[in-house]
């Protein structure tokens, strides 16, 4: 997923290592600036609201958040 890419400020290659079920805190280990770019990018792409996703959450839920959360959240 390239805007995960961006926003993380990875480098191409690291995509090909993601999995859907890799969780964006916990594995990834996203902060809230990247959490932040992502949602704009994510917004400007595709029309998905992660904050709205996040806000709905509870401390266990963001904790489980995934790669294919994400992707099932841009299918939407």
């Amino acid at each position: 997923m390239a805007a995960l890419v961006e926003a993380a400020d990875a480098l191409p290659d690291w995509a090909e290592s993601l999995a859907p079920e890799d969780r964006l805190d916990g594995d990834l280990a996203l902060d809230e600036s990247e959490f932040a770019a992502l949602d704009a990018l994510l917004r400007e792409r595709f029309g998905a609201d992660l904050g709205a996703l996040r806000a709905g959450l509870d401390l266990d839920g963001l904790a489980a958040l995934t790669v294919g959360d994400l992707a099932e959240l841009v299918r939407r």
